[in-house]
């Protein structure tokens, strides 16, 4: 499994969505939370401005300014100093009294607030800090100017960002990490069924797919699906049953038939004779399919005992194109041949034999006058390969999955040329027989037929 296929898959890409959409909106939630508490600090901040204004105001004008300046000197001996910064001047903008040195430069906002910025020590470093400040007049030309720093505010969103941030970061990390590991083992449970599933495509239909957990989707999807392959296999196995049953009911009355039109044929005339040959003709065409139809059958059923006698697949293929050859050139069809000596496979001769002629017929049988064939046999790292690529018409991508069914053929071919659909189906019984595998493909033009047969018994 590459890390690659978990990343494309939907359920790591629906998980890592999830996770930066729930991230975003608890982002957007928190700052929207921090949003409205900061403009309810600010609201305090301001309006806490305003009454130490007019406690400045009240004080002025009970006390005068003797009375002012003992105000702010209480303030500077409470517990609270330095919550509020207070500059008094004259008329001229002298100070009078005060903790700050001189009015600052200032920025000014509506409403008569203004903001500045002062460097106080902060453990013997300056520090810039930020004010929110308001004057107001106390009388007799005298002015006050009440700050108060926000910088515990600053601070505090500061904190709250970087907060946000980090956990944001941490989630989506968590999240991904989290969505991908989800994410390859609801990829290794589906990588299984996916083989398995292969497996039994490609013709091992006793298997069943492995119900794994105790819980979940696919463990009911696998029982589903196997109930299904056991309804399948039923009714496949009744159809074979009825077709086989058919092939070997009637193959014993159609003998008897053939030989009773054998018989019959000595006592009729030339005429006679060339129309009962015609029917015994049928009769071995219809015996061979039944014939075919059995052997197929039993192949499949695995009523054959398996044999691991060591066959010469050089010389097995060699006696076969050595029967075709002359087939093959009384139609001038060129036959190339390139076949390795010495290799050998554990299987059955006469099946082995059987399944080499089937595919040569098949080549000639739809290889157009003047046209080439190609057989091979080479070994290779999966396997000794068999090829025969003729130059005829070949098979519609589409066709190529059916061809091996039973009686099916295709549609140009019917009427055209002799045969009843049966001769893959028996090459394909007999190549899963062996423990191998075959493959179509295009040999432009024409078919390109593969079948690779184990070098050494398979394990049952």
């Amino acid at each position: 499994m590459r890390v690659l296929d978990v990343v494309k898959s939907l359920t790591f890409r629906y998980i890592a969505k999830y996770v930066t959409a729930l991230s975003a909106t608890v982002f957007l939630l928190l700052a929207v939370l921090y949003g409205y508490f900061s403009y309810g600090y600010f609201s305090e901040l301001r309006s806490s401005i305003l009454d130490e204004l007019e406690t400045l105001q009240v004080v002025y004008a009970g006390q005068q300014l003797r009375g002012v300046e003992q105000y702010l000197e209480d303030q500077r001996n409470l517990p609270t100093i330095g919550r509020f910064n207070y500059l008094i001047v004259d008329g001229d903008g002298n100070k009078i009294a005060g903790d700050l040195a001189q009015t600052p430069r200032y920025r000014e906002f509506s409403g008569g607030w203004l903001g500045f910025q002062l460097a106080l020590l902060n453990w013997g470093e300056p520090v810039d800090v930020d004010f929110l400040a308001r004057r107001a007049q106390l009388g007799g030309g005298v002015n006050a100017l009440v700050a108060r720093n926000y910088a515990d505010a600053i601070a505090s969103g500061g904190l709250v960002f970087n907060t946000l941030f980090r956990a944001m970061i941490a989630t989506l990390l968590l999240g991904i990490v989290g969505g991908f590991f989800s994410a390859a083992t609801t990829l290794h449970r589906f990588e299984r069924l996916n083989s398995e599933l292969s497996s039994i495509v490609r013709g091992n239909f006793s298997q069943r797919l492995t119900v794994a957990g105790k819980h979940g989707y696919p463990r009911e999807l696998a029982r589903a699906m196997n109930q299904m392959l056991d309804q399948i296999g039923s009714l496949m196995q009744g159809v074979r049953l009825v077709s086989d049953n058919i092939a070997h009911d009637l193959r014993t009355p159609l003998t008897r038939i053939r030989n009773q039109l054998s018989q019959l044929r000595q006592r009729l005339d030339a005429t006679g004779q060339d129309e009962v040959d015609r029917i015994i003709e049928d009769c071995d065409s219809l015996l061979s399919s039944f014939n075919a139809l059995l052997r197929i059958s039993a192949l499949e059923s695995g009523s054959r005992p398996p044999v691991h006698a060591q066959v010469d697949l050089s010389s097995v293929l060699a006696d076969v194109v050595e029967l075709y050859e002359p087939v093959a050139n009384e139609r001038d069809i060129q036959l190339r041949l390139s076949l390795a000596t010495g290799i050998s496979c554990p299987g059955d001769t006469d099946l082995l034999f059987q399944m080499c002629a089937n595919l040569l017929d098949n080549a000639i049988k739809y290889t157009p006058d003047g046209g080439q064939i190609e057989v091979g046999l080479s070994r290779q790292p999966e396997g000794n390969e068999i090829v025969v690529a003729d130059s005829g018409p070949g098979i519609d991508p589409l066709d190529r999955k059916n061809v091996f069914r039973r009686f099916f053929r295709v549609e140009s071919s019917r009427g055209e040329q002799p045969g009843h659909g049966l001769g893959l189906s028996l090459v394909q019984a007999i190549v899963h027989y062996h423990a191998g595998r075959i493959a179509l493909d295009d040999n432009e033009p024409g078919l390109r037929v593969e079948v690779i047969l184990p070098v050494e018994d398979q394990p049952g």
